[in-house]
């Protein structure tokens, strides 16, 4: 199908919608757009956070269009337009994060005529779990990765709630909703959104949901949340990122309420190659936030690219 569409998110110059099929015979929806500048400098993997899409990066991905990158982008299964893996489709659910981690790198390797080298991840949230796993495996080979608030702890995942989820996941519970959770979709007013204090981009999501209600995720299941906690312990696990001598930016929202801040500092402390910023006044979702939290992002992650991927003179 053609992308969604609502006024003010235009679709990406050149963009193409692809489908691949992962694990378990799931399809998985992927973006791809090229440079809007003449030849690529290089290529930007895009990984959205949890509850998101493809066509809420459409401004981000001009942006990167813009700045001489090719871009793909993907819709995580369990939600966007892609399959899920169970009957209700606004539950998110994972399984393992192993599979979006190999959905991720097929997409990659399918696609790789699409991407020119250099490489370099962008990824929100959730999309920073995944990314991050993905190179520590080296299932996925960057050449340089952006962090936007990665889900490298969550803040109201303690110990007992880890270990309530994998108890009920061994025991066939991995598919009900998570205690205390939203269990389905309703339009979130942007008084007291945890996520930005933009009220047009934040306005433009729901509008984006509200003209395609597939797009509608509510909140995880059991089997989500161990799996997130699963992939969390693993991120953690000292040395896991000692070989990624590639140059990583992290930025730290400083008025997040959903992951856990302190994560980041201990992630960090194992890259070789890290630059650790924290945003102020930004809350979860920098990437849709106001004018002025979005350029501290853009302008650390310029810097960046500027050493994996020089612009063309």
């Amino acid at each position: 199908m053609a992308f969604v569409r609502v006024p003010g998110n235009d679709v990406p110059e050149g963009a193409e919608e692809h489908w691949i099929e992962g694990r378990g015979g799931i399809k998985v929806r992927v973006l791809t757009a090229p440079s809007a500048r003449g030849p690529a400098r290089g290529s930007v993997i895009v990984a959205p956070g949890r509850t998101e899409f493809i066509e809420k990066y459409f401004e981000v991905i001009r942006e990167l269009q813009q700045r001489g990158f090719a871009v793909l982008c993907i819709d995580w299964r369990g939600q966007g337009l892609s399959g899920r893996e169970i009957e209700n489709s606004v539950k998110g659910h994972f399984v393992s994060f192993d599979d979006p981690v190999n959905d991720l790198a097929t997409a990659l390797k399918l696609f790789a005529d699409k991407l020119p080298r250099p490489r370099i991840g962008l990824a929100h949230s959730m999309g920073g779990a995944i990314l991050l796993r993905a190179m520590q495996t080296r299932r996925v080979e960057l050449d340089g990765a952006a962090f936007s608030a990665p889900m490298w702890g969550i803040a109201s995942l303690n110990k007992f709630a880890k270990r309530y989820a994998s108890f009920m996941t061994s025991v066939g519970a991995g598919g009900m909703f998570a205690p205390s959770v939203d269990t389905r979709w309703k339009r979130e007013p942007f008084k007291n959104n945890p996520v930005t204090n933009d009220e047009a981009r934040h306005a433009r999501c729901q509008d984006l949901i509200s003209q395609e209600p597939r797009l509608a995720l509510a909140g995880p299941t059991l089997g989500w949340v161990a799996a997130a906690g699963g992939v969390i312990e693993a991120i953690a696990q000292p040395s896991a990122s000692a070989h990624l001598r590639v140059p990583i930016l992290v930025a730290t929202a400083s008025e997040e309420l959903l992951v856990d801040n302190a994560s980041h500092d201990r992630v960090v402390a194992g890259l070789p190659d890290a630059v650790h910023i924290t945003i102020p006044g930004a809350k979860h979702e920098i990437l849709m936030e106001k004018d002025e939290a979005r350029a501290q992002f853009w302008a650390a992650f310029d810097a960046l690219a500027a050493r994996v991927a020089p612009a063309h003179a």
